[in-house]
């Protein structure tokens, strides 16, 4: 009777939680216009996904993992007019699990993968960017239309093109 028991509650178990899904958060609003002054992030793109349990599923607490973020910022204007910007692309990976997270002894191996340029993972990779020649860039998924430039701070609206 005890091993039936069992199985029919490692059975209710397994089937607790849904698929494991991926989030992308972008901390500014799509919606509005923007500006961003010398030194300022343009956007940030968080990125999680569902704390697996057990069984493979998702949380039914609704835990989350970090997966690292992607982030753009405004340096300034060069003397030719282009858009002077940086870019931070970091992936993380992680084995926890609800076991680890709940548990009073959590055993958690995270490894982030870091993307930049010589400048170092400060800066991210800079590079230049003409919006006479183009008004769109598209980084890690997310649009920027640039809509007014000036010396000092730029206009823009963002597009989550993966959503």
């Amino acid at each position: 009777m005890t091993r039936i028991w069992m199985l029919f509650l490692a059975g209710c178990l397994s089937g607790c939680g849904t698929t494991i899904q991926n989030y992308r958060i972008l901390e500014q609003s799509p919606v509005q216009l923007h500006t961003a002054s010398v030194g300022s992030t343009i956007f940030r793109l968080n990125r999680q996904t569902d704390l697996p349990n057990a069984f493979g599923k998702s949380d039914v607490f609704g835990g989350k993992v970090d997966r690292g973020y992607a982030e753009l910022k405004f340096h300034g204007l060069t003397e030719k007019g282009e858009l002077i910007l940086s870019v931070n692309d970091i992936q993380k990976s992680s084995t926890e699990t609800t076991m680890d997270r709940y548990s009073a002894r959590p055993r958690i191996d995270v490894q982030t993968t870091v993307s930049t340029g010589s400048a170092g993972p400060a800066d991210g990779t800079r590079f230049l960017f003409d919006v006479r020649k183009q008004k769109e860039l598209v980084i890690s998924g997310v649009r920027v239309t640039f809509v007014d430039v000036q010396p000092y701070s730029v206009s823009y609206r963002l597009e989550d093109t993966q959503r």
